[in-house]
């Protein structure tokens, strides 16, 4: 019995030692693992409440974490680390974490002049040697504003609704980068975004959300700030007004990462949804004598890298009005049921022999009625900007043309263009090709300057030197010749070749 009580007694020694041997344990590696927290936190600028560990549940937690350095803040409700591998911090001062929860982030950036870079920050980057692996970070709430200069104006802002990120990375090498850590970005969804386009325009969308390489965008708008009429007195020269509204925009097998300090985005399908642009010029105001560059060298100078497979049109409208004259409506252009595809919207790898050209293929409307077909060609590594432009338009009635002549070139017209075909080459200079117009009992109006009422002698003139008989199928290919003006867009190219090879046939 004795024996018995001895050894039972020694048991509980053994465990009662064990036990105060692991209580001191874990107090002693629980300080130590929150002072290394707080000292980091400390050397880093950052600002909280407290630090909480707790080393049986291999957790750490920090309360109202905030940093501030010059330009940038970060405010976080709660930093909360689960499943900590002890033996690796205690052996080799590495930080390998399975999850880290951050909830509620508040991230400002200042866009400040002549910002000077963080000497601390640098210092402490170039002594950095521990590694730190996060295998899940998850994100609650918050939000990510970019200023322009103070608190007051937003150049960006979004609200955060979650982020998932695996395999996070941080070491003394990324730190060196743009992006100081990798990742794996499996979730970012965000709503209420905000941008600040330039002096007449903000963008906005209702909901951005990628989820395993999938974008999908919803209710993306560019908004004017300024009315018609005010929208002029911004700008000492003439500048579109945009009213654009898009339903969805979603990408498949969406990537982006960094190549050489820039960004490159890559997606292989692309599919844009319910379009509605309205585009508004006032050409009373002096003209914009910049040069504007073709589509293919926009892209080819692009400062991002870009590789879009294939893009999907789909429900399309697009109106344009241009005012002429301050006494009159604007002249009305509109493009309504467009759906079409383009493909090859690449700037990566413009050496090789085999780069690939561009193509768009467009069906339409034109002017609620006409069925217009184009096909467009470009070779965007061509630094002559060659391409092709061509189409066909079915039958459309003159009066539906009117909203566009009548105001802008005081003219009306009757009859009916039964079948338009052209077929345009040109580079960054100069256009040619051929073009073929059929029409019935087409008659032109010249008008007064009150744009109502008729001038009959004028109208007499134009009229004896249209051709009014149906051409069918003794219409002629007539061939066009256009030298570009630089300071135009490529659009005013196109029209101008397209009206010289109307005029040819209807003279």
């Amino acid at each position: 019995m004795r024996r018995t009580t001895k050894f039972a007694t020694g048991i509980l020694v053994a465990i009662g030692l064990l036990a105060l041997g692991l209580l001191f344990l874990n107090n002693f590696l629980e300080k130590k693992i929150k002072t290394g927290i707080e000292k980091g936190l400390e050397e880093s600028h950052t600002t909280y409440n407290k630090v909480d560990v707790k080393l049986l549940n291999r957790t750490a937690e920090v309360l109202k974490p905030s940093v501030n350095l010059k330009g940038k803040s970060l405010q976080v409700d709660a930093l909360k680390l689960n499943d900590i591998h002890l033996w690796e911090y205690i052996v080799n001062k590495n930080i390998i974490i399975g999850e880290l929860k951050i909830t509620n982030p508040v991230v400002k950036i200042f866009n400040l002049q002549d910002q000077e870079k963080d000497s601390v920050r640098k210092k402490k980057t170039s002594r950095f040697e521990n590694n730190i692996e996060i295998k899940n970070v998850i994100v609650s709430g918050g939000s990510f504003q970019i200023f322009e200069k103070d608190s007051t104006q937003h150049r960006l802002f979004t609200t955060i609704r979650d982020v998932k990120m695996e395999q996070v990375k941080i070491n003394a090498k990324t730190l060196k980068e743009t992006v100081p850590f990798n990742y794996d970005l499996i979730l970012l969804n965000a709503d209420s975004i905000f941008y600040d386009l330039d002096k007449q325009h903000e963008l906005v969308a209702g909901n951005f959300k990628i989820d395993n390489n999938q974008v999908l965008v919803k209710n993306l708008k560019i908004v004017p700030k300024f009315s018609k009429t005010e929208h002029q007195k911004t700008t000492p020269v003439e500048k579109d007004r945009y009213d654009l509204e898009i339903d969805s925009v979603s990408m498949k097998n969406f990537n982006w990462s960094l190549q050489n300090d820039s960004l490159k985005i890559q997606n292989s399908f692309t599919e844009i949804t319910g379009v509605d642009f309205e585009i508004y010029r006032d050409k009373l105001q002096p003209d914009d004598t910049s040069f504007k560059p073709l589509y293919s060298k926009m892209i080819r100078e692009l400062p991002i890298l870009l590789n879009l497979d294939s893009i999907q049109v789909n429900k399309a409208y697009i109106r344009y009005e241009e005012k002429i004259h301050g006494d009159r409506e604007p002249g009305v252009v509109e493009f309504s049921n467009l759906n079409g595809v383009i493909k090859n919207i690449t700037n990566i790898g413009m050496d090789s022999k085999n780069f690939p050209k561009t193509f768009v293929d467009v069906n339409a409307n034109f002017m609620k009625t006409a069925p217009l077909k184009v096909e467009w060609e470009f070779d965007i590594s061509n630094k002559n900007d060659q391409f092709q432009f061509s189409g066909q338009m079915g039958r459309l009635a003159a009066d539906q043309i009117n909203n566009f002549l009548k105001p802008a070139m005081n003219v009306q017209a009757s009859g009916k263009i039964l079948d338009m075909y052209f077929n345009f080459y040109g580079n960054d200079t100069k256009g040619s090709g051929d073009m073929r117009l059929e029409y019935d009992s087409f008659k032109v109006e010249v008008l007064r300057k009150d744009a109502q009422k008729k001038n009959k002698i004028i109208s007499a003139l134009a009229n004896l030197i249209v051709q009014n008989e149906a051409l069918n199928e003794e219409a002629n290919y007539k061939e066009i010749s256009f030298t570009r003006d630089k300071t135009k867009s490529f659009w005013n190219y196109v029209w101008n070749l397209v009206k010289n090879g109307a005029l040819k046939s209807f003279l």
